[in-house]
């Protein structure tokens, strides 16, 4: 044993007992014995400590003590009060520093530092994300994960003025944080502020400390000296008293004013606050905020928010230092001040305050007891240490309101939200459906940071909480940028759960994500759709581009010449083999092309060089041009007019509708009808009844109409109050009077089909050709006509070349018999030349009921009433081999015509054609 040693553990000054600071360590009693103590504690969240640090010297007979053991022991340092040796004021914490200053002989001095548990928070860093929680359940959840751990009993407690003020965050992350300081910056944020309770108990934590978390100065606690006096320095009392004391003025903004913009109520929610602080004739100054975008839910939360910001400014604006020898001063606790001129006692508020921050200093008196020791180790560090024990804290008026600071004179936020530089990547997660999202294209996004049962680290988070499930039940919505977003248009691609995506944060706020994009990833094949990587455990699917470079295969090594969008059947976004939509640009040099597709029915648009694309590979060519094709039906529905036309313009340069050629050959249409109708007429070939213009005519005109109509757009654009909005800009274009159907090709059009062709008008039909119409059957053709029938020919052909030379009407039967009838009127036939009726192979008969007469310069036959007559002006001869003149006798013959019956309508039938503007009618009985 040292002599030394023995001689201090046998003197009587090596007691603690009776002194101003004892030590209660693990150790024992006495181990350690507390030499010097600076006391730091104010009201929080505080930058620069946990809420309180105590620097001790101690002394120690034992010179090799284990400093690591040392470290998160529980101790506790008892402060004697001027009520009386026995009312002690602990101070419980846990050592996070310690070292040996010095030893000889096997004497020590040791440093400790003592700190709160929740200092304990500071040396961890998370990331982890809180959905729709409010900030009381978040520090519920955070602090409770420290329980049980190594030697920490976590104690905290709630004192709020309306708990229900608080609303539940729909996002708040955790984001390389230590738990600390993510109290710290929460706590803040929501102008909440906190400080510990100290109490002792002799078990084996020597006590605890509570942490008391409030927002109104009702939760602040009288101080054990209610009533401390005002006395000069020297002064003997029996109580401790206070002897200096000066107040601060200091000057800063006097209104408050910020304005959050909330893209949901499409609002700014402008706030604002004014100080309650007397600021002379100093100018109203305003500081003007941006908290970031929908930083309060409601009008009533961001004024709680303004609010909470101006009385922390208005705090600081007039304050109070002081010095004494009150060993009970602790922030959190309010007195009376006694004796002083300028506050006089009971006149209201003016003598009563709050203590917000404490700097104790207390000295053992161990030089007269054990100055051997001391002469060994020399004197203590801090020598500016009081002989005894005195402090300085910082007051206000116990009426003004206590608020943490959010930032300081420079602006500059004193607990910073951590920010995400540049831009982060997340997976698309969702309840199992192919999509997830809401109305507006809101999707949920897991982070890889996130730790949990299907976190891309594989790592669980060491609390046992599963924040990375890769479901929908964890994770905001989340807006989508959009290339161009409007009111009921704009883009719209929204990503599925599987795919990884891009996000960005507003204003650098890692609770304000924003996805800005999707991104591919794994490992795509080189000449074949699909990845090489299967998906992670966190649900992710593996997504390679659709369209790429190949390198082997001929059709997929295009140079990645094809670029555009395709979509995928919800059944297969995770594996892209299904169904799909695209657009395709094909910038191969030489063959450029435009496909829109989808594979329902095989259905697509080419425009441009034509070729057959099998997902990335580029095939056989098809042609040039355009082509649109469906294995279903399709229709083409054009409301004011549709044009289809072979008739070609340069550069695309013409006006939409333009018809120049098909009003070229109307008009020769015309013309040609016109003249022909003309001509007819003066043979009369027309029919009775006809009107002056026929049908044809008016039909033709009226087409040339329709075509050559026009509309014109001034130079005056149109819309209301500074909007203007141009409508097509200015000019004259060709526009339809109506809607029609116009088709023209320059080189011929062709309708052909294998089964029946319908070609029905509710009015007129005009077929008009240059040079010949032919209209071929192989079976029966039926003409059925209701109002006459007029055939006119006229002219001689005028190609020598042509092999029928004929002009003319033939009617020809190959076989069976012509029928010729008229059912009501005269049957005429003229001819100003030889007209001819003869039977080669039979008999020519004619008959009538009445009479037949034959006539021919001045001669005739007649036959009537069962006598022939003959007569001539010249002779009569009767010239045959044989005459053979009898008695008379008769014959007859008989003609039954079918009997001519009125034509009659179904008046039903004939009353829906009108209202449905049918083209014919059924024909009644």
């Amino acid at each position: 044993m040292n002599p030394l040693v023995d001689l201090l553990t046998g003197a009587a000054g090596w007691r603690q007992n009776a002194r101003l600071l004892t030590l209660h360590t693990p150790l024992g009693n006495d181990v350690l014995l507390a030499e010097t103590a600076i006391i730091d504690e104010a009201l929080g969240p505080l930058a620069e400590h946990a809420g309180f640090t105590i620097e001790l010297t101690v002394l120690s007979t034992n010179a090799h003590l284990a400093l690591n053991a040392m470290l998160g022991q529980p101790v506790r340092l008892n402060l004697q009060t001027s009520a009386s040796r026995s009312e002690l004021r602990p101070f419980h914490g846990h050592i996070t520093a310690a070292s040996r200053l010095g030893a000889n002989g096997g004497f020590a001095r040791y440093r400790l530092i003592i700190e709160p548990w929740l200092a304990f928070l500071g040396h961890n860093r998370d990331h982890y994300l809180f959905q729709e929680m409010s900030v009381i359940d978040i520090v519920d959840e955070v602090l409770a994960d420290w329980k049980s751990q190594g030697k920490l009993v976590p104690e905290w407690r709630w004192d709020l003025a309306d708990r229900a003020a608080y609303p539940k965050r729909g996002m708040t992350v955790q984001y390389a944080e230590s738990d600390l300081a993510f109290l710290k910056r929460l706590l803040a944020e929501e102008g909440l502020f906190c400080w510990f309770e100290h109490t002792a108990d002799e078990g084996e934590t020597l006590g605890k400390h509570t942490l008391v978390i409030a927002d109104h100065n009702g939760a602040f606690k009288a101080n054990p000296q209610a009533r401390i006096r005002y006395t000069q320095a020297g002064t003997t009392l029996s109580e401790d008293s206070l002897n200096r004391w000066h107040g601060e003025r200091r000057l800063d903004t006097a209104e408050s004013q910020a304005s959050s913009w909330d893209y949901r109520s499409l609002s700014a929610r402008p706030q604002g606050a004014g100080t309650t602080i007397a600021n002379g004739t100093i100018p109203a100054t305003v500081a003007w905020h941006d908290p970031g975008q929908y930083a309060w839910q409601s009008s009533a939360h961001g004024e709680r928010m303004l609010t909470n910001q101006r009385q922390a400014i208005d705090a600081r604006m007039k304050h109070y230092r002081a010095e004494s020898t009150v060993r009970s001063a602790a922030p959190g606790s309010t007195f009376h001040l006694a004796d002083h001129p300028d506050h006089p006692l009971g006149q209201g508020e003016n003598d009563h305050f709050l203590i917000t921050a404490v700097r104790h200093g207390g000295r053992n008196n161990l030089a007269e007891q054990l100055p051997a020791a001391l002469d060994v180790l020399g004197p203590p560090p801090n020598e500016g240490i009081p002989e005894y024990y005195r402090n300085q804290f910082t007051a206000l008026s116990a009426a003004t309101p206590w608020k943490p600071l959010l930032t300081d004179s420079h602006g500059r936020h004193i607990h910073p939200r951590p920010t995400a530089s540049g831009t982060l990547t997340g997976i698309v997660v969702g309840d199992g459906s192919p999509t997830h999202t809401d109305r507006d294209g809101r999707i949920r996004v897991e982070f890889p940071w996130q730790r949990g049962s299907r976190s891309a680290s594989r790592n669980p988070h060491p609390t046992g909480a599963d924040n990375a499930p890769a479901e929908h039940r964890l994770g905001v919505w989340l807006r989508v940028m959009a290339p161009v977003a409007g009111a009921n248009w704009g883009g719209h691609l929204i990503p599925r759960p599987g795919q990884e995506v891009l996000v960005a944060f507003q204003n650098g706020n890692i609770d304000r994500p924003l996805v800005i994009g999707s991104v591919y990833n794994g490992q795509g094949n080189d000449d074949a759709q699909g990845n090489r990587i299967a998906g992670s455990t966190l649900n992710t699917s593996a997504n390679a581009p659709a369209f790429f470079a190949g390198k082997e295969d001929t059709a997929h090594s295009h140079g990645a010449s094809l670029s555009g969008i395709k979509s995928q059947q919800l059944a297969n976004s995770r594996d892209g083999q299904g169904g799909h939509n695209q657009l395709v640009f094909d910038d191969t040099p030489g063959e450029a092309r435009l496909d829109l597709a989808t594979s329902q029915h095989q259905s697509q648009l080419q425009l441009g060089h034509l070729k057959e694309q099998h997902d990335n590979a580029r095939r056989k060519d098809r042609g040039h041009g355009g082509e649109l094709a469906t294995q279903a039906s399709f229709a083409v529905r054009a409301g004011n007019g549709l044009l289809i036309s072979a008739d070609t313009r340069a550069n695309a340069s013409s006006q939409q509708l333009d018809s120049r050629e098909a009003i070229a050959g109307i008009e020769a249409a015309q013309s040609l009808t016109n003249s022909l109708a003309d001509l007819a007429k003066k043979q009369n070939a027309a029919l009775t009844g006809d009107p002056d213009e026929l049908p044809v005519s008016e039909s033709l005109q009226h087409a040339l109409d329709v075509l050559q109509a026009t509309t014109s757009q001034g130079p005056k654009a149109t819309g209301s109050g500074d909007i203007k909005a141009t409508q097509g800009g200015t000019g004259t274009i060709t526009a339809w009077s109506e809607p029609r159907l116009q088709t023209s090709a320059p080189a011929g059009i062709a309708q052909v089909t294998p089964n029946n062709h319908v070609l029905i008008s509710g009015k007129s039909t005009t077929i008009a050709s240059g040079q010949d119409s032919q209209i071929i059957s192989q079976g029966k053709h039926s003409l059925a006509i209701k109002d006459g029938l007029a055939l006119f020919t006229h002219g001689k052909s005028k190609k020598d070349n042509k092999p029928n030379q004929e002009t003319g009407i033939h009617l020809h039967a190959a076989s069976g018999q012509v029928s010729l009838q008229v059912q009501s009127g005269k049957l005429i036939a003229a001819a100003d030349k030889k007209m001819t009726l003869a039977s080669t192979h039979a008999s020519l008969s004619a008959s009538a009921k009445q009479k037949i007469v034959a006539t021919a310069q001045g001669a005739y036959l007649k036959i009537e009433g069962g006598n022939i007559e003959v007569h001539a002006p010249g002779k009569v001869l009767f010239k045959a081999s044989k005459k053979n003149w009898t008695g008379p006798k008769s014959s007859s013959s008989s003609w039954s015509l079918p009997k001519a019956g009125a034509l009659k309508l179904c008046a039903a039938s004939n009353q829906a054609a009108i209202s449905q503007g049918g083209a014919t009618v059924p024909i009644g009985a």
